[in-house]
């Protein structure tokens, strides 16, 4: 496509959509998008999306989104992609099993090689399992060489990772397992800066063509290349390079997909910019048309303020989802190689309109006493998940509570997942479903050192690292000021092994703490100059009380906290997370002894985050002592003057964390257990006790003023005697006169 013509696009094109969409102009050809369900509840994201016949999981389907506690697989958020693809009728692409970055802190310790094989081939094979038969193209290893290099004299340099360091063959044992687990599915690795001789001087390409090579050589099991194709309007690619990139691996046996393609507009929303940007974007798809083993073609992401790199405008729709001459672009392509012509089609006129689709009627909620209708005021709340706000149930039961937190969204890694670029879409979709149920919402959380995305863990200059978290907190903070009043501003920071002896804490050693020792300082500082009215709490774990870890810990952050008072660091509030197990419980009194003594430094406290293992799995006597620890929880919390909210980590069991151990108030349909009842009559008892105390209060109070009454009646009384007296008196004189005038 030409130039010139492409620049007219800009001109010509409607708000709406052509009348030959991309999939169907590609016919059997596989072109598609990157998608995220948070938009599944979008029309125009979704017609854009439909648009394709191919899928991608933006995220849903890496490690971190499935297993993101060591062996507890959490398939919810890749479902629900496969379950729009199918939906949609279009095919879906795995992406992606193995990568170094964005990973849960379990994986990163990972430092033994036999425990790095294991937890490995355990993933590859317990997702392979779960998608067999439904998935048929997967990355099984994405970006594991290094960027500088050379690619000279037939070698290649492996990035170095927690992967490659704990296991230097970490790609022949994903590759050789994903074989073994389902034989039938298409292997691929996927890599960056790889299309050909205009990227790095092809230094890069030559490298990953090289360690490809290698592993064909070896017999390692491997199918195909991705190249993700990452463009600038000022670093492109040419056509000729990349035909010469993909014959290559064409000579090697192997398939290529161009996986991840979008391109930044550097000049930014200019007709000239988008005009050279749609021409790179029809350029790569003729390019991987052209070539007879270029199997699949995937743009990174639907509109530009979907995309991780939205500032440069780099997609095929605009933030509302209107078609750029990007898309108009690819379309053009498409029809010139499949010979189709533009084609105008009227239907003729009706006077039948489409029948209302067929709606079945809500399962109506169970008669069960809203939590939320016995706390009078008190923050009873849970840890919810945007992507079970479609459900019903879910619903019912979250509604339940008054008091809402985001189990991830708000976190740091889901804000600002690319430095500089902030992304509130998730957060905002928490607090506006907490606002939708009249419920108040909990920031959870500003800093912390896990599950966080690996430019923010690259960071070692205390410069930078202040600078970063200042700009984090501040620009967070501002976005949500006079919304949310209540902010754990870090999150565990204190190490698990600290014996809080003698008035001391260990800080935990991270990438944090690293870079700037007083990085608490700073966050809880730089929050309280940004919004004075927010509350400002430190958040842990296993600090309820001498129980737990024999009150090591606790003493630890209590000190760590007192330090933090006394040098007049702004802090409101600590929450305690308690997290407990059926054979690792606390006692009412040690919790309210913890509570006391952050009373005592002027502090709130919160219950943040219970939930509570079933050890001995779904038995009857196992729930009754869960719903028993439930219980005491709340009512510790109820009891202590400074306990403001009580939050539960979860809805049903199934969204939990720790799903294995049935931990939370409902089962996984969301019918209440025995632990929500015991909140019920936690809450019902002690309203009980308060009214008892306020009759008490009252009938004193009456005594005391019916006291007071008979006082007043004698002395009126007493009075009234006094004036008869003198009445008397004043009668006999009278008489006694009138005698002697007698």
């Amino acid at each position: 496509m030409k130039f010139s013509n492409i620049l007219s696009l800009i001109a010509t094109s409607s708000v709406a959509l052509a009348d030959v969409s991309l999939r169907e102009a590609a016919k059997d050809f596989r072109i598609g998008v990157a998608a995220n369900t948070l938009k599944f509840n979008n029309e125009a994201y979704l017609e854009a999306v439909n648009q394709f016949n191919y899928m991608v999981a933006e995220n849903g389907c890496k490690l971190s989104g499935i297993q993101p506690q060591k062996g507890v697989f959490t398939f919810d958020d890749c479902d629900a992609h496969l379950a729009k693809a199918e939906e949609l009728g279009m095919d879906f692409r795995g992406h992606c099993l193995i990568w170094h970055s964005w990973q849960p802190q379990w994986f990163q310790d990972i430092t033994d090689p036999e425990e790095m094989e294991k937890t490995i081939v355990n993933h590859v094979t317990t997702v392979l399992n779960h998608y067999k038969g439904k998935i048929d193209t997967w990355d099984i290893v994405n970006e594991a060489i290094d960027d500088e290099s050379t690619g000279e004299n037939g070698t290649w340099d492996m990035r170095d990772t927690f992967l490659y360091r704990a296991l230097p063959n970490f790609v022949d044992v994903a590759f050789k397992t994903a074989r073994e687990v389902d034989p039938s599915v298409k292997l691929f690795y996927n890599d960056y800066d790889i299309e050909g001789d205009d990227i790095r001087k092809g230094m890069k390409t030559n490298a990953v063509y090289n360690f490809v090579k290698d592993l064909v050589d070896r017999g390692v099991p491997i199918d195909g290349v991705g190249l993700q194709y990452h463009l600038h309007t000022d670093k492109t690619v040419q056509y000729d390079n990349v035909m010469k990139t993909m014959r290559r691996f064409k000579d090697l046996g192997l398939e290529v997909q161009i996986t991840e393609m979008d391109v930044n507009s550097v000049e930014g929303k200019t007709e000239e910019s988008f005009a050279l940007q749609a021409k790179l974007y029809g350029e790569g798809l003729k390019a991987c048309l052209d070539s007879e083993n270029c199997t699949g073609f995937l743009i990174w992401g639907v509109g530009d303020s979907d995309s991780w790199r939205k500032e440069g405008y780099p997609l095929a729709f605009n933030s509302d989802y209107t078609p750029k001459p990007a898309y108009y672009a690819m379309l053009d392509v498409l029809k010139e190689y499949n010979n189709i012509e533009d084609e105008v089609e009227t239907e003729a006129p009706s006077d039948d309109k489409p029948s209302e689709p067929v709606k079945d009627e809500p399962a109506k909620d169970e008669e069960v006493e809203a939590v939320r209708d016995l706390a009078n005021g008190f923050r009873i709340g849970v840890a919810a998940n945007t992507l079970r706000f479609n459900d019903e149930a879910y619903i019912n039961a979250t509604k339940k509570f008054n008091y809402m937190v985001a189990e991830n969204g708000c976190k740091l890694s889901g804000i600002q997942p690319q430095k500089g670029v902030f992304t509130f879409d998730d957060c905002d979709a928490h607090l506006a479903k907490a606002e939708e149920l009249g419920m108040d919402f909990r920031g959870h959380c500003l800093i912390w050192h896990s599950w966080q995305p690996q430019w923010f863990q690259d960071i070692t200059d205390p410069e930078e690292m202040e600078k970063t978290i200042v700009n984090h907190v501040t620009t967070v903070l501002n976005h949500y000021k006079g919304k949310i009043d209540t902010w754990d501003i870090v999150n565990e920071a204190i190490d698990d092994e600290s014996t809080g002896e003698n008035g001391t804490w260990d800080m935990r050693d991270t990438f944090l703490y690293r870079a700037l020792p007083n990085f608490v300082d700073v966050a809880f500082k730089t929050a309280r100059e940004v919004d004075p009215s927010v509350k400002l709490f430190y958040n842990d774990y296993d600090i309820e009380g001498d129980d737990i870890r024999k009150g090591m810990k606790t003493n630890a952050v209590y000190n760590f906290v007192k330090d933090l008072v006394d040098r007049g660091i702004p802090i409101d509030g600590v929450g305690l997370q308690y997290h407990l197990h059926t054979d690792k419980t606390v006692q009412y009194d040690n919790v309210m002894k913890t509570m006391r003594r952050f009373n005592e430094l002027g502090l709130e406290v919160q219950i943040t985050e219970m939930d509570v293992n079933s050890v001995e799995g779904k038995t009857e006597e196992s729930f009754a002592l869960q719903a028993k620890l439930y219980g005491e929880g709340l009512k510790a919390c109820l009891d202590s003057e400074n306990c403001t909210g009580f939050l539960i980590w979860g809805v049903g069991d199934s969204d939990s964390w720790r799903k294995e151990g049935y931990p939370l108030a409902f089962n996984s349909d969301y019918t209440p257990k025995p632990a929500y009842y015991a909140l019920v009559n936690t809450l019902k008892e002690y309203n009980a006790e308060k009214s008892e105390e306020d009759v008490d209060v009252v009938e004193s109070d009456n005594e005391e003023a019916e006291n007071v009454d008979n006082d007043n009646v004698e002395e009126v009384e007493d009075s009234a005697d006094e004036e008869n007296a003198v009445e008397a008196d004043v009668e006999d004189a009278e008489d006694s006169a009138d005698d002697e005038e007698n």
